[in-house]
């Protein structure tokens, strides 16, 4: 394991090359770099120049940065978190998922997992999307040519972009007057039109149209729909191929429910992986010589574990989530193709946890027969 803790500036830039594992990243008011990663550190070169730090990690990687940090992460194998780091976040691919809290600007050119964003300021672009989107909180433009997914985003102050949505879409206030909301789905869409809106809509679906937001008339148009509410300061422009749902912000809907189900098991996994990162710091920092050697394999043997136990928990709440979506297209009208109890595609994931050694036999036959028996 490598510890290593350099001042700089508190605006430095950070540039990580690759890491082959998780990489998390976390601003701090301290004026200096922390760079933790769990396996390898005889592998890690740091390349310092004046207020610039380049580098790669073999194995999952923990940053403690000044909040006005620059990162670029060319390529991540794993996840990649940033949390209270206020400059340009950038990323070219990242295989796993992309957790972004209390950030600058971002621009991610590829996301083979899920992206979850709060709290952006500035605009957030997502060239490619490979899992679900979830974003809320941002104050410039949001910028997603291909989710493959579905999308839900909510406080986007600056428009929305959305080019093409694979799956459904939930979209939710504010609608910034004088902006625009740019949406493609092959899916279904619930727009949730907060009561002082002024928004106007222009709207193709090939399913049905639903409407229950006072003061908004929708005309037959062309083939589409439009309307306006509260002067249609805003523009709404959507092009469904499932039913549109327009609903006002306050009713309840399960579609956010279970779109934060399908966070679930991200979250067990990231905390989990911080909190490990954050004690072996402090356990190698305090202990010192004291048989060092004996308490770092103890920590990997217990971090092994609670990796398993994280991942085994976010397959669990991915594979529910799944199901959670099957239900809610047949409740909204869009009726999937019958599904057999459990599919071939969810054995062979489990199989192939077994193969990998996350969880047992006899653990695949309880979550096999869990998922039967929902």
């Amino acid at each position: 394991m490598l510890t290593r803790t350099l001042k700089f500036s508190e605006t430095p830039r950070i540039t990580v090359r690759e890491c082959r594992g998780n990489l998390t990243v976390r601003g701090s008011r301290d004026r200096e770099i922390t760079v933790v990663v769990r396996d390898g550190g005889d592998e890690v070169d740091l390349e310092r120049e004046a207020d610039t730090l380049s580098f790669s990690a073999p194995a999952d990687c923990t940053l403690v940065c000044p909040p006005g940090s620059t990162l670029m992460a060319e390529r991540v194998l794993g996840n990649l978190r940033v949390e209270d780091v206020k400059g340009t976040i950038g990323a070219q691919l990242i295989h796993g998922n992309a957790i972004l809290r209390g950030v600058g600007p971002v621009s991610l050119d590829e996301v083979l997992g899920n992206l979850s964003a709060c709290e952006v300021a500035g605009s957030l672009k997502a060239g490619e999307v490979k899992g679900n989107a979830r974003v809320r909180g941002v104050s410039g433009r949001l910028s997603l040519p291909e989710v493959r997914g579905n999308l839900v985003a909510e406080g986007v102050a600056g428009g929305l972009e959305a080019g093409l949505v694979r799956g459904n879409v939930q979209l939710g206030a504010p609608f910034s007057a004088q902006t625009t909301y740019c949406v493609n789905t092959s899916g279904n869409m619930i727009v949730r039109v907060p009561a002082d809106a002024s928004l106007q809509i222009a709207a193709q679906t090939r399913g049905n149209v639903d409407s229950d937001v006072p003061g908004l008339d929708l005309e037959q148009d062309d083939g589409g729909f439009r309307g306006s509410v509260g002067g249609g300061r805003a523009t709404l422009e959507a092009d469904v191929r499932g039913n549109l749902l327009l609903r006002p912000a306050e009713a309840a809907d399960r579609f956010e429910a279970e779109a934060t189900l399908g966070d679930l098991g991200v979250q067990i996994e990231q905390q989990v992986n911080e909190a490990l990162a954050k004690m072996t710091a402090h356990l190698e920092a305090s202990l010192g010589g004291v048989d060092a050697e004996t308490m770092t394999r103890r920590i990997e043997r217990a971090t092994e574990k609670a990796r398993r136990r994280a991942e085994r928990a976010a397959e669990q709440a991915r594979l529910r989530a799944e199901r959670a979506e099957r239900r809610w297209q047949r409740a909204s009208g869009r009726e999937p193709r019958p599904q057999p109890a459990v599919t071939d595609e969810e054995r062979l994931r489990v199989l192939r946890m077994v193969e990998d050694g996350k969880i047992t036999p006899e653990q695949a036959s309880e979550l096999l027969t869990a998922l039967e028996g929902e």
